[in-house]
């Protein structure tokens, strides 16, 4: 699934492709991409228009337009875009694609997206989700006493649960809190509301790095699906601080590698 260092990258990329470009036509019929809009709706809504800005805040971005509306995107657990020429032929799995005009040249911008479990919305003003979504780590950094008074009421939260509630920091998902709580040498299933403001340090620490790197990663190979990561995805192999054998737990319903020989538990 995209988490933040993904959502960036595409931000960047979206910026390059459509940033003060026009929207010369749309075509889409999905009605799960693009709700609730119709999509006729949708098309209509968008043809002819430009995006002033591009921003991101967690998993999520925004296009401001020029009539004033917002156009929200979610790139779910198997979204992207790509940019293609103007007269290539429809991609495997396109589920909307602009046609953009940027300084006399056409180009596409195509949104594909294989589960369809991503989102489009055009809206007049911030949609709910936005404005519930927390502080962004890349963006606002973390802010250690908001964060600490947010734990300290998961009494029955695991850690890495409570960073991926995107109410308490926007954009950390599966793999970033795992990275992030190995680099802190933090065990995942430490109970929340124990972790301590030297642990927090270590933490906010640990999220910069992993969200870096990977930030680093994208820029050099774009998005690959090569397992570039320190332990993620990796139980069964030596864990490359201590040798000790990853390990693998379910938390939250999601798959969590850590390493018992060296992240220690906080109860």
């Amino acid at each position: 699934m995209p988490e933040l260092p993904e959502v960036e990258f595409t931000r960047k990329n979206l910026a390059r492709w459509m940033l003060h470009a026009r929207v010369a036509s749309v075509k889409t019929n999905d009605t799960r991409i693009v709700r609730p809009e119709k999509p006729r709706a949708f098309v209509r809504a968008l043809t002819g228009r430009t995006g002033d800005r591009i921003e991101r805040r967690g998993k999520w971005m925004k296009v401001t337009l020029d009539d004033g509306r917002y156009l929200f995107a979610h790139l779910g657990m198997s979204g992207w875009f790509e940019h293609v020429g103007s007269g290539e032929a429809p991609l495997r799995f396109e589920r909307v694609s602009f046609e953009v005009e940027k300084r006399g040249t056409r180009s596409r911008v195509v949104y594909v997206d294989s589960r369809r479990w991503g989102r489009m919305i055009l809206a007049g003003e911030d949609i709910a989700t936005w404005r519930a979504l927390g502080p962004d780590p890349l963006d606002d950094g973390v802010d250690l006493e908001r964060l600490a008074q947010k734990l300290t009421r998961r009494k029955r939260s695991s850690i890495k649960e409570a960073l991926m509630d995107q109410t308490i920091l926007a954009g950390v998902g599966n793999i970033q809190a795992i990275e992030a709580l190995w680099k802190a040498g933090i065990d995942p299933c430490s109970t929340a509301s124990a972790i301590s403001t030297s642990d927090l340090e270590e933490i906010a620490s640990g999220l910069r790095w992993t969200i870096q790197r990977t930030l680093e990663d994208l820029e050099k190979s774009g998005l690959v699906t090569e397992n570039l990561f320190c332990i993620y995805g990796r139980q069964g192999e030596p864990c490359p601080r201590c040798g000790h054998t990853l390990e693998r737990v379910v938390l939250g319903g999601r798959a969590t590698t850590f390493c018992p020989g060296c992240q220690q538990r906080r109860e």
